[in-house]
C-alpha cells in the first residue's frame, strides 16, 4: 500500500483483508467504527458493509487485516 494522505485518514483508515491463497480485499474503516470491504468481480467476495471491524471479520473468518501504517495484523479468528 502507498503511504496514506493525512486528509483522507481524517475521513476513513484504510486497510487490506489477506485472504487465504493470498488474496487481498482493499478496505476502509470510518470514524463512526463501520467499514467497507471492497469485494472483487473476478472472485466469490462481495463488498461488505458493516458496523465494526469485527463484526465484518465473521464474514471472513479465515481472514487478516493488514493496517498499513503499522503493518499490524488482526486475524478474524481473534488470533491476531
Amino acid at each position: 500500500m502507498d503511504e496514506i494522505d493525512p486528509v483522507v485518514a481524517c475521513f476513513a483508515r484504510p486497510f487490506q483483508l489477506r485472504l487465504p491463497g493470498g488474496l487481498m480485499l482493499d478496505g476502509a474503516q470510518f470514524p463512526s467504527g463501520r467499514v467497507f470491504i471492497d469485494g472483487r468481480d473476478d472472485t466469490p467476495w462481495q463488498s461488505t458493509y458493516a458496523t465494526s471491524l469485527e463484526h465484518a471479520l465473521e464474514a471472513y473468518a479465515d481472514g487478516v487485516v493488514v493496517w498499513p501504517e503499522d503493518r499490524t495484523e488482526l486475524g478474524g479468528r481473534g488470533d491476531g
